[in-house]
């Protein structure tokens, strides 16, 4: 396979294979989540470097990744939710630039910060160094200004923490730094010495941890998109595979194309905003610019697709020259906090009209009936999101919202009441107590099963 496949679909198919992330997935444990979110991490890397690469084989691959070794380019492993409370660990030269809530400085004792200064193995001659030399006590000028690198790195609480005892033979003082930064006096510190039974305690076992995923805490804000919610109403096995273990996929067809036609409409409006309205040229050349040669079945199929994407874009360009939107807001973020539940998301388009405010959201699914638009519309668990952030956040609902069709034409236009703000809250309320007990169970469907990125590693498909 390795002779034929691109790099990233022979990895894919080496983890669905062997099993290795079936009984990753299986497995309700950080360790484990921790694990396949690196893998998936990797395989973003790999498809990243596909782009880079004339060949894409696995051969010239691994070459390519060596030499990004050797170069120094050494991933980090994958970063937890930002929503989550987490710990960063990392030394103060690599603080420097960055700022956080919270900052606890460690080990804040002599000899260790400021440390030792170290002779060079081969120092440089004086008559060799173009610099001006700097005058006084250079190392411990550098490790001072270090120190203030570090104090500074804290947004809204500093920790300064110290011990005389860090097990050595003699009880440690504090660092002068922390003296000088808090305006203290020197310290004289008497030797502590461990009493006999603190002494044996260090050698007893360390307590095991459990490593299962406890149930997030009633007063923890619990952050939610509509496709959390969605896939969590759908499957809760999903929403694991999807937002905690973020199972790597293999690049989609319908994908490659939604964000490509996207692109070009938020394009056309966002000039359209601005005063500078883009030419249908422009916006096929956004089309191109977008396009990825990725996850379609064949080149003929990708051909197919390429094609109906510029007759959608015709289409669209002309509608709207003809009797176009005249969007008030663009891709703007909302944020509503619904009690320790907080629902984010943006609005793709929203327009004032005579009767009122509309949020217009466009999909680029092939519908070509109109009742199964205004089907499609009335149903949409995304729009009734929207409808609900719109009146959390302006007071009052929307007069309608609309899916538009791209490669239809096609408008489907619902209006919601406060029945339907009341049924998407008891939704988002019965999603949000599910995640928050870590309830993952799948829910067998036979349509949604069969249609379900993952049911070649669920041990619960319906298929």
């Amino acid at each position: 396979m390795a002779m034929e496949e691109t790099a990233g679909r022979v990895l894919y198919s080496f983890l669905m294979d062997t099993g290795y992330i079936t009984g990753l997935s299986q497995e309700n444990s950080a360790n484990a989540v921790e694990k396949v979110q690196n893998i998936a991490k990797f395989f973003e890397l790999a498809q990243h470097i596909e782009n880079t690469l004339s060949v894409k084989k696995v051969a010239v691959f691994a070459d390519y990744l060596d030499l990004l070794l050797e170069a120094g380019d050494n991933p980090g492993a994958a970063e937890p939710d930002i929503e989550a409370d987490w710990v960063q660990v990392l030394t103060v030269h690599k603080a420097k630039g960055l700022e956080f809530p919270v900052v606890f400085m460690v080990s804040l004792v002599a000899d260790r910060f400021p440390r030792k200064e170290r002779s060079e193995q081969i120092e440089l001659p004086d008559a060799l160094i173009k610099d001006i030399l700097p005058s006084g006590d250079f190392h411990l000028q550098e490790e001072r200004r270090l120190f203030y690198v570090g104090m500074t790195r804290a947004m809204n609480e500093l920790y300064l923490t110290s011990a005389s005892d860090y097990g050595g033979v003699r009880a440690k003082k504090i660092s002068p730094f922390v003296l000088e930064a808090l305006d203290m006096p020197k310290a004289e510190f008497a030797a502590v010495k461990t009493k006999p039974m603190e002494a044996i305690k260090r050698y007893a076992p360390v307590k095991e941890m459990t490593n299962e995923f406890p149930a997030m805490p009633d007063d923890a804000v619990l952050s939610l998109s509509h496709y959390q919610i969605d896939d969590y109403r759908t499957c809760p096995l999903k929403y694991k595979y999807v937002h905690i273990l973020k199972v790597p996929l293999l690049p989609h067809h319908s994908i490659m194309y939604g964000k490509a036609m996207h692109e070009v409409v938020s394009t056309y409006f966002r000039k359209k905003l601005d005063g500078r309205p883009a030419g249908l040229d422009e916006l096929i050349t956004v089309f191109d610019a977008n396009w990825r040669s990725e996850g379609f079945v064949t080149k003929k199929h990708e051909l197919q697709r390429y094609e109906t994407g510029k007759e959608a874009i015709k289409k669209f360009y002309n509608e709207q020259e003809q009797n176009g939107i005249n969007p008030a807001a663009i891709e703007r973020d909302f944020v509503v906090d619904l009690g320790m539940n907080r629902l984010k998301g943006r609005w793709d388009l929203i327009e004032e009209r005579g009767d009122g405010p509309y949020i217009i959201d466009f999909k680029t699914s092939d519908v070509r009936e109109q009742k199964n638009a205004d089907k499609k519309t009335k149903d949409s668990l995304q729009l009734m999101l929207y409808a609900l952030a719109y009146r959390e956040n302006f007071k009052k609902l929307p007069s309608g919202c609309e899916l538009h069709f791209l490669e239809s034409g096609l408008v489907g236009k619902a209006v919601f009441e406060e029945k339907h703000i009341q049924k998407i809250l008891d939704i988002i309320d019965k999603a949000a107590k599910g995640i928050r007990q870590r309830d993952y169970t799948a829910k067998p469907d036979y349509l949604n099963c069969e249609y379900c990125a993952f049911n070649n590693i669920c041990p619960a498909t319906a298929c």
